[in-house]
């Protein structure tokens, strides 16, 4: 790397992200590569603060013993699962007790290759690094379908991202969109002060809590199903039937007709209504789309680092670009990649690599 300017910083790692996955190979760094000079980017003011702009009464979905990052356990509490501000708060703690190089309020604008390495420039300032981890989720900018445009002025949209409380889906009729977790969730809050619609892609998928009275997690670790290579058979299974939903508590207000399920996907709206692909409709006072997120990497510039479709290009988390690495993708290793505790698999299989290697001329791409 030609010698840089006597006030750019010079890394041999730069980790974009100090999320889950950014705090975990913070960790990992500092155990197996300790020679290194490390910083976590963090465009937030706090650590955890995406967890805190979430709505008011989220809960994981996974229980307190697999919220946890390596090294550190998730504290007890009242509920089996931590809220969203348990979680901003571990998430905090941990950076603070590991001491993890956290630089908060830096926004990485541009990423692009230089000779031995990458040319960064941050709401900051610039910056070079031999290593660049983007550990910053897929999760950027919200998804919201085309059908939004059709509703209509009289219909409140907004999505899950934005919503914070049942306030703020105001009207009598209201269509939860959406088959994960978060769309169960809210339809659930609603319930009872709304007339609600849960609106899926397909039948949703529940899984009990507990089997036995040992939590599903257990059984799903001990029969292998949360590490499943992410190409393997159990998970292309996982993956063709769609979001599972965690807990059986919308099953009863389904089957007493107290929660309207439509099974059908959107395929557009008129003044007032969606419309569904099986042809029906549905009446709405305000429509709260939990669908997801689009990944964003325009500020990216790296020849190879993403497909012709603007996804990463990896292998289990590896890019065929020296230098660069993924972490916290979905099915990167495999269905655990994108959950709290199964980051800690990923992120060390990432610093074992950063630490083979001696200069990025060594690395070739490989898991």
């Amino acid at each position: 790397m030609p010698e840089p300017a006597p006030d750019v910083p010079v890394l041999d790692v730069l980790v974009i992200g100090a999320g889950q996955a950014g705090l975990a190979t913070g960790f990992w760094l500092q155990r197996l590569a300790p020679g290194l000079s490390v910083m976590l980017a963090e465009a937030a003011p706090a650590v955890g603060q995406t967890w805190r702009d979430r709505w008011d009464s989220l809960v994981l979905f996974t229980p307190r013993a697999y919220s946890a990052l390596p090294g550190l356990p998730f504290p007890d509490g009242p509920t089996g699962s931590p809220t969203r501000l348990e979680m901003a708060d571990y998430l905090q703690a941990y950076a603070e007790h590991f001491a993890l190089p956290v630089r908060l309020g830096m926004r990485v604008e541009q990423v692009r290759a230089a000779a031995g390495g990458f040319a960064v420039l941050t709401s900051q300032g610039p910056l070079t690094a031999r290593h660049v981890v983007v550990a910053n989720g897929p999760f950027h900018d919200p998804y919201v379908p085309a059908a939004t445009v059709a509703l209509g002025p009289g219909v409140r949209q907004l999505h899950s991202y934005d919503y914070h409380r049942p306030a703020d889906a105001p009207g009598p009729r209201v269509a939860v969109v959406g088959g994960g977790n978060s769309a169960a969730q809210l339809a659930l809050e609603l319930l009872g002060s709304r007339q609600v619609t849960w609106v899926t892609p397909g039948p949703p998928w529940f899984v009990p809590d507990h089997i036995l009275g040992i939590t599903s997690y257990w059984w799903m670790k001990r029969l292998g199903i949360l590490s499943a290579d992410a190409d393997g058979r159990v998970s292309r299974y996982v993956r063709r039937r769609g979001d599972a939903v965690f807990g059986r508590q919308l099953v009863g207000p389904i089957e007493r007709g107290e929660l309207a399920v439509r099974s059908s996907p959107v395929v557009g709206g008129t003044a007032g209504a969606l419309l569904l692909e099986d042809g029906s409709d549905v009446p709405v006072d305000t429509v709260l789309w939990c669908t997801g997120f689009h990944s964003r990497y325009d500020w990216l510039d790296v020849p190879g680092a993403l497909g012709s479709s603007g996804a990463p290009e990896h292998t289990r988390g590896a890019s065929p670009v020296a230098g660069l690495h993924w972490m916290g993708l979905p099915w990167q290793r495999a269905l655990d990649s994108s959950i709290v505790h199964g980051v800690d698999a990923d992120a060390r299989r990432c610093v074992e690599r950063i630490a083979r290697w001696q200069s990025p001329a060594d690395q070739r791409g490989t898991a």
